[in-house]
């Protein structure tokens, strides 16, 4: 869509502008999914979680797709990630060309010892919901060499990849996102969930106590 280039100030208002229609047109369809991903109607609101109507340009593509806006620590919106409600793949859509950022940046600058990266953006808002502040990556080629010096302040910085150990795979995509964060980012520790589970399948499974256990407990 726009690349690497830095957005002009139009781009950003229409950006920001679609991020507040897509909250606001949110719709039952979508409310019932985040509902059964653990997420309310008033954490929906919170982070701004849409359903993509009237699409601005390079949207049109995920018309009643579930819209995730990116914001800056500014709440300034830089982008979005797009969920489908149907069965259809692939199940996430961006626009085209749209340069990468971190999930919920906005948690690099809260006062606190510890955070965790995830993988993907609704874990991350289970994790913040849950009481710790955690960012999220989509994924090992989101991964950028500058991000780990956002992490250069807190004493501990948990890693959580989803377990995607399935008989019928060689490969663990979540195991080598970890390893590979882990790899660049100082004082950082590897949480490994359960085969098959994400961060919201763990919560969903044992609760808000286990999951901030995994991460030295409520604080």
């Amino acid at each position: 869509m726009w690349g690497s280039r830095m957005l002009s100030y139009e781009q950003a208002r229409l950006l920001q502008e679609a991020a507040h229609r897509y909250a606001e047109a949110i719709s039952d369809e979508a409310l019932a999914y985040l509902a059964g991903r653990g997420i309310s109607e008033e954490v929906a609101a919170r982070y701004r979680i849409g359903t993509i109507t009237d699409p601005i340009e390079g949207h049109q593509n995920y018309q009643g797709w579930i819209s995730i806006p990116y914001f800056t620590a500014l709440d300034i919106c830089v982008g979005f990630k797009f969920r489908r409600l149907d069965d259809m793949k692939p199940k996430y859509g961006a626009p085209i060309g749209q340069k990468s950022h971190l999930y919920n940046v906005v948690a690099t600058m809260e006062n606190t010892y510890r955070i965790v990266i995830c993988e993907g953006e609704f874990d991350t808002i289970i994790m913040n919901e849950a009481g710790v502040p955690a960012v999220g990556v989509p994924g090992v080629a989101a991964w950028k060499p500058f991000y780990p010096k956002l992490f250069s302040g807190f004493d501990v910085i948990y890693i959580i990849g989803d377990n995607d150990t399935r008989e019928d795979k060689d490969t663990n995509p979540g195991a080598e996102f970890a390893r590979r964060v882990a790899s660049e980012v100082l004082n950082s520790q590897i949480v490994q969930l359960p085969p098959g589970m994400d961060i919201t399948d763990f919560y969903l499974a044992e609760g808000k106590e286990a999951l901030t256990n995994l991460v030295g407990g409520a604080k």
